[in-house]
């Protein structure tokens, strides 16, 4: 005997309900996710507030070799919350990489706290993109970030105007950022 689609109404309909209820807690559970992964990059990069140098002077530092370390820095940031981003030395390879990860974004406003911001102007090399932080909190139209090798130590600037950023006393505007998520 063939069921009828009578008969079969009532559990399509419970299977329809649970799926959806299923696909609402998945989107549930990567907001938590994402919102988990940016609390442990501002966690990371507060907790190295003060660490420096050593010997003072050196660039060397415990995020990568001893060279430029600010880049090391905010890629180590990520590595912490379980972003598997390569340990860059260089803070335009960071927007390379966002861009092939489409992660990417060219302007000076949107970021959120986990993101990386990149001051310069543009990613071409070490002359156009100078420097790089780890945005820790936003708010009011202003960004508060972590920057590693920042007088030879972490260090915590702002909150700032992202879009004046040079005027805020950092070492060039912000021309691009590089999402968390």
């Amino acid at each position: 005997m063939r069921p009828s689609w009578k008969n079969l109404a009532p559990a399509l309909l419970l299977a329809s309900a649970l799926l959806s209820v299923g696909s609402a807690t998945a989107s549930a559970d990567t907001r938590t996710a994402a919102a988990d992964t940016r609390t442990a990059i501002v966690n990371a990069a507060n907790g190295e507030i003060g660490q420096g140098e050593t010997p003072p002077g050196s660039n060397c530092n415990p995020y990568g070799p001893c060279q430029a370390w600010c880049a090391h820095f905010a890629t180590w940031t990520w590595r912490q919350a379980g972003i598997n981003i390569p340990n860059y030395g260089f803070t335009g390879d960071i927007y390379t990489w966002g861009r092939n990860k489409g992660r990417a974004h060219s302007t000076n406003t949107g970021m959120q706290p986990g993101d990386i911001v990149l001051y310069g102007t543009g990613p071409q090399n070490t002359s156009t993109s100078v420097h790089t932080g780890v945005v820790v909190a936003v708010g009011n139209g202003k960004i508060t970030t972590v920057e590693g090798n920042s007088n030879n130590a972490v260090r915590k600037h702002g909150p700032f105007d992202p879009t004046q950023a040079k005027a805020a006393g950092r070492p060039g505007n912000i021309y691009g950022w590089v999402a968390a998520q």
